[in-house]
């Protein structure tokens, strides 16, 4: 008999989950009678597959997309101070462009507006770290 081929991160998966055909079967078979490192590989798969079989969601329902949760969230009253604020100084910044005559001020308007946006993005991630960093520890 012939020595058994590699055998791949695939062929462990398919034979795990009994797609392999007989013959594959028993090369693989013979691959983990011969390797620990393997056999070792198979049981990491087995604990994965049992890990993903054991995950359970919540069932999904009209109230439970995830834009549901990022209005709740949007619209605490921390964060429509963080987007008034940011909407303020859009305003203002906008009203200064437009008033000073400049040729291109609605671009500049436009870029100031996506850029305030960002800095009030960035100021509320990093709140929102700052209050979840103590149960990260």
């Amino acid at each position: 008999m012939s020595a058994p081929g590699p055998v791949s991160e695939q062929d462990l998966m398919r034979y795990l989950d009994g797609e392999l055909p007989p013959a594959e079967r028993a090369r693989v078979d013979t691959a983990l009678d011969a390797s620990p490192e393997l056999r070792a590989q198979l049981e990491n798969f087995r604990s994965l597959r049992a890990g993903f079989h054991d995950l359970t969601f919540p069932p999904a329902g009209p109230d439970r997309s995830v834009w549901d949760r990022v209005a709740v969230r949007v619209f605490r009253s921390s964060e429509r101070m963080f987007i008034g604020i940011g909407v303020g100084l859009w305003l203002a910044y906008g009203a200064y462009e437009l008033s000073t005559g400049r040729s291109d001020a609605w671009t500049r308007v436009a870029v100031g507006g996506m850029a305030i946006g960002v800095l009030v993005l960035f100021a509320l991630v990093i709140r929102d770290r700052y209050r979840t960093w103590s149960d990260d520890v």
